[in-house]
């Protein structure tokens, strides 16, 4: 049997003393139950996507208790989080101003939170953030080449490169009609030639 200060911090019992003659005492004994520190919970987060290549973004609120919450300077909680991407302010983790995530480079993220109470006792939970997948433009297309013969219809100009970093696939357009891409090659459309002293 043990005793929790924040359920009850005295309590009385009454002992009596009895004779076998049937005499009795008794006395009433206030008990104090002094205060220990003790350890809080382990933090909640209540969230756990974050939004790709978005500054700042907001993750989720962070939440713990501590038994000794009502009114110790020992209940009072900090928070803290082991990569220096992220932080805590106000109970709410988040990236940090200007730091964002990229899907590509990595799908989620391992965080250890640390909660720690005035009395310097913490305890601490794991959590995966998943980095949520935003659609992002392909690179700019790359000619190789950039001459094409006079009088040569159908000539090829040169091969057409993009990437995208989200690996999805590319149609490549081009805005004159007398040209295509096909194949990823440049090239003037079947029938059709360029005339030097036209252009």
């Amino acid at each position: 049997v043990s005793l929790d200060r924040e359920a009850a911090s005295e309590i009385t019992i009454r002992i009596t003393a009895s004779v076998t003659e049937g005499d009795t005492a008794s006395a009433d004994v206030l008990i104090r139950v002094l205060d220990v520190n003790e350890a809080p919970s382990a933090p909640v987060v209540s969230g756990t996507v974050v939004a790709e290549n978005t500054a700042g973004a907001v993750i989720g609120r962070v939440t713990a208790s501590d038994p000794d919450a009502g009114g110790s300077s020992n209940g009072r909680l900090s928070f803290t989080v082991d990569d220096a991407r992220f932080e805590i302010v106000s109970g709410v983790l988040k990236l940090k101003d200007g730091v964002s995530l990229d899907r590509e480079a990595a799908s989620s993220v391992d965080l250890v939170i640390t909660v720690t109470d005035g009395g310097g006792l913490s305890a601490q939970r794991s959590v995966t953030i998943t980095v949520g997948d935003a659609n992002e433009a392909p690179t700019a297309p790359v000619v190789t080449g950039t001459t094409v013969a006079e009088n040569a219809a159908g000539a090829v100009i040169g091969t057409v490169t993009a990437s995208d970093p989200d690996g999805d696939a590319l149609s490549v357009t081009v805005d004159d009609a007398r040209f295509e891409v096909v194949g990823g090659q440049l090239k003037l459309r079947d029938g059709i030639s360029l005339d030097h002293e036209a252009e």
